[in-house]
């Protein structure tokens, strides 16, 4: 059981006192002081100290202490108490004004880490209580009535005490929620357990879309298989049919080359044939009309005269025949005279006819002229087109019976079909074996993923049975303490004792429900109703609760009482006395009061204690 007392407290300024200093025994402590002399104020500062003003909420707020102490002269609110925690010193410095404050490990010179929005923070720490537990039970005071709240932590801490005095079931379950709080649930998403199950699900799904990968992985293998045979299958078609174009090709430019060289040979002997015929060279059809004409012009001219002659002479002859004695000599003149025509005429004739035979020969000859440039035409067409073909000076190596039937052009758009089917196949190759490659990256993990899912999978397991354990723990700590709760024999024997001392057995029994409400019986046999008890009584049966539950559930805390007894008379203070000096032997006992009895009932029996006047402070 932790053990805790207060060594010192140093007030700096906190209502009616400035910079005072109070050391204690850790034992008994009686402190005296007449009404008005600080005995509440002194009260007031140690809870002050532990939890702050703050009435047991965990942030700062408004309360009627932090403004009824609050110095009038002094602009400082502060102060500081040594608490000794199980042979530890633990100093606690606060700020009265904002609330905030140190608490120090004096052994290591460390200071413990806390919320600054929680101000009970150090009563907590060390007395491993509520604000409540020690305002209803930690202190006591004239008057004082315990709140509900404060009875229900106190009953749940009373039912932890038959398991373990070292043993807080609330803290325990406390721990166990901290630690199913860190594993989470199902809708804490930062904690261990759904982060887990989310990465699960993750995985799966990942898992999931890459066995969708690989069916496609297969499939588009599959078609990239295919598309590759079949590209090779093609290529072997376009190389084959390509070789035999080419080697058509090679075939034809010998062709070419023969062709080329029999119709060059051919221009040439032209071209010589050409030559001879110099003399009608610049002569042209208009040139032989001319010709024509002309000599058609001489012929008639000679027809014309032969005629007109034999006309003539036909007169002659005619007029003669009746007179021809007469006329015979007109008649002889008249042949001499055709005679002499005749002749002249004969020799125009005949270089008639030399014109003519001269513009036949020069006619022929320039016809053929005219045919041998056409022929000459005709090879240099047929020479161009063949130097736009391929021509190449080689002995043939082909068997004219391959091309026999052979259709360059089809074999050609062939070889552009094969190409357009290539180029198809290569963009449908490019595709695939991209979409391999990607579908690649996207499973290449899947190993990783598989052991990493194995990971979690055994941390899940390991984090549900850490739950149901954890759970387990706590449905068993709950059934014990529910066990425990109806059951307070302890409780009720020494709460019994107390009252009896003190009272003087004027009852029979006292027996405190799971509830801590009282059932009293009277000596005569019938049972009494709270409010049917004195106001001294009730007092006496609050201190004998309150010393019980303290040994029953923090034995070794200090325990504050002040001006408690002050409706006891002489011999029931006495006994109450007597049961906290028992209490002190384990325990630190503060007790204020502003009487002197308490002082006379130790003198009296010669019990040392440490005596503390408030005038001396």
């Amino acid at each position: 059981m932790t053990r805790v007392f207060i060594k010192e407290i140093h007030i700096i300024s906190f209502g009616k006192f400035e910079d005072k200093k109070i050391r204690f025994d850790e034992n008994f402590n009686l402190i005296y002081g007449k009404n008005e002399t600080g005995k509440s104020t002194v009260t007031n500062f140690i809870e002050g100290l532990l939890y702050g003003f703050d009435e047991g909420k965990n942030k700062k707020s408004f309360s009627y202490k932090k403004e009824a102490y609050k110095p009038k002269l002094s602009y400082k609110y502060a102060g500081s108490g040594i608490f000794n925690k199980d042979g530890i010193d633990l100093k606690v410095t606060r700020n009265f004004e904002d609330g905030s404050y140190k608490l120090i490990n004096l052994s290591s010179g460390d200071e413990i880490p806390s919320k600054d929005s929680n101000l009970g923070f150090p009563g907590e720490y060390i007395l491993d209580m509520t604000y409540d537990i020690y305002k209803n039970y930690l202190t006591s005071f004239q008057g004082q009535r315990s709140e509900q709240k404060a009875k229900e932590k106190l009953i749940e801490s009373l039912a932890n005490q038959d398991i373990d005095y070292d043993f807080s079931a609330n803290k325990a379950i406390g721990i166990l929620d901290d630690k199913l709080n860190k594993l989470g649930s199902d809708r804490a998403y930062t904690k261990p357990y759904l982060k887990v199950k989310t990465e699960i699900k993750e995985i799966e799904d990942r898992l999931y879309e890459i066995k969708s990968y690989k069916k496609s992985y297969e499939k588009d293998f599959k078609r990239l298989d295919y598309n590759k045979k079949r590209q090779r299958s093609l290529r072997e078609k376009y190389e084959k049919d390509k070789e035999k174009l080419d080697s058509y090709k090679k075939y034809r430019a010998n062709q070419n080359y023969k062709d080329y060289k029999k119709w060059t040979d051919e221009l040439y002997k032209i071209n010589e044939s050409i030559g001879s015929y110099s003399d009608v060279f610049g002569l042209d059809e208009e040139y032989f009309l001319s010709l024509e004409k002309n000599l058609g012009q001489s012929k008639k001219s000679h027809s014309s005269n032969t005629k007109y002659i034999v006309f003539i002479q036909v007169l002659l002859f005619t007029f003669l025949g009746f007179s021809i004695n007469k006329y015979f000599y007109l008649l002889a003149l008249s042949f001499m005279l055709v005679f002499i025509f005749l002749i002249n005429s004969t020799k125009k004739t005949e270089d008639s006819r030399n014109d003519l035979s001269q513009y036949n020969k020069l006619r022929a000859r320039f016809l053929k002229y005219k045919s041998l440039k056409k022929e000459k035409e005709k090879i240099e067409d047929v020479l161009s087109i063949l130097r736009n073909q391929d021509i190449k000076d080689c002995e043939s190596t082909f068997d004219l019976e391959d091309f026999e039937n052979y259709d360059i052009e089809k074999a050609e758009l062939n070889l552009d079909s094969y190409l357009d089917d290539l180029d198809k196949i290569n963009v449908e190759i490019s595709r695939d074996e991209k979409n391999l490659v990607s579908i690649e990256e996207k499973i290449e993990d899947e190993v990783d993923l598989v052991d990493r899912l194995h990971f979690l999978e055994n941390k899940l397991v390991e984090i549900e049975n850490k739950k149901r354990a954890i759970n387990l723990a706590k449905s068993t700590i709950k059934e014990i303490i529910d066990e425990n709760r109806n059951d307070f024999t302890n409780l009720n024997k020494r709460a019994n004792q107390i009252i009896r001392e003190i009272s003087k057995n004027s009852f029979d029994s006292i027996i405190f429900d799971e509830k801590l409400n009282p059932k009293i019986r009277t000596k005569e046999g019938y049972d009494m109703m709270v409010d049917q008890l004195s106001k001294g009584f009730m007092d006496q049966l609050s201190f004998a609760l309150k010393l019980s539950i303290n040994e029953e559930a923090f034995s070794k805390i200090f325990m504050v009482y002040d001006d408690a007894f002050i409706n006891y008379d002489l011999e029931r203070l006495r006994n109450a006395l007597f049961f906290l000096l028992d209490a002190a032997s384990f325990r630190q006992i503060i007790y204020f009061t502003c009487h002197d009895r308490e002082r006379e009932v130790f003198e009296s029996e010669g019990i040392k204690i440490n005596y503390i006047d408030m005038e001396d402070v």
